[in-house]
């Protein structure tokens, strides 16, 4: 099954450098100009698709909803709540640089990058690999055809879903990194 993972554009918390998770703010300009070229490049590079799918946050959807007008695909967006962000918990809605400040390097990039440990009652990225699994048994499902799936949604859950595409190890995702408005293909 080939999928094609897109990071939505730029939010409002993504350019204060806060800590997102569940939280649900709207995308910037700089953050509807990346969907715009990621629509753009997803138009030459599909002319066809199996379907379009978001989270149920406004930046991904928002995202969704730019690339569909774009490319008129015929497809409807899917939405599932499977592909949310991480919930970052108490971190929700903080200065990043404030969080690593008060806990330390280690800590801050064993909780913010390692696979195990969540922020205070928040979700680690173990976790979300398990809500992202559910999500792929319900894509595969309903694979019937080589096109590809198109998915839409945050960083924290493409860098779980690269752990369970075998693109990377509990051990070594801390070393991947997808930027706002970025595309990764894998096949599942």
């Amino acid at each position: 099954m080939k999928t094609v993972w897109v990071r939505h554009g730029q939010s409002e918390y993504n350019a204060q450098n806060l800590s997102t998770g569940f939280h649900d703010p709207l995308l910037t300009e700089q953050g509807v100009a990346e969907a715009n070229q990621v629509a753009e490049l997803l138009m030459h590079r599909y002319p066809d698709i199996h379907d379009l799918w978001c989270s149920d946050l406004r930046r991904s959807y928002y995202t969704a909803n730019i690339i569909s007008e774009k490319t008129q695909w015929p497809n409807e967006i899917k939405i599932s709540p499977y592909i949310r962000e991480r919930d970052y918990g108490d971190w929700s809605g903080k200065n990043k640089d404030q969080i690593r400040s008060e806990l330390g390097d280690e800590e801050f990039f064993k909780i913010r990058r390692g696979w195990n440990t969540p922020p205070k009652h928040g979700e680690s990225l173990k976790d979300t690999a398990a809500r992202v699994y559910e999500f792929l048994k319900v894509v595969k499902k309903d694979s019937l055809n080589q096109l590809p799936h198109i998915i839409v949604c945050h960083g924290n859950t493409i860098r779980a879903a690269a752990v369970l595409a075998g693109k990377r190890t509990p051990e070594n995702v801390h070393e991947f990194e997808i930027h706002t408005g970025e595309i990764v293909e894998w096949d599942f």
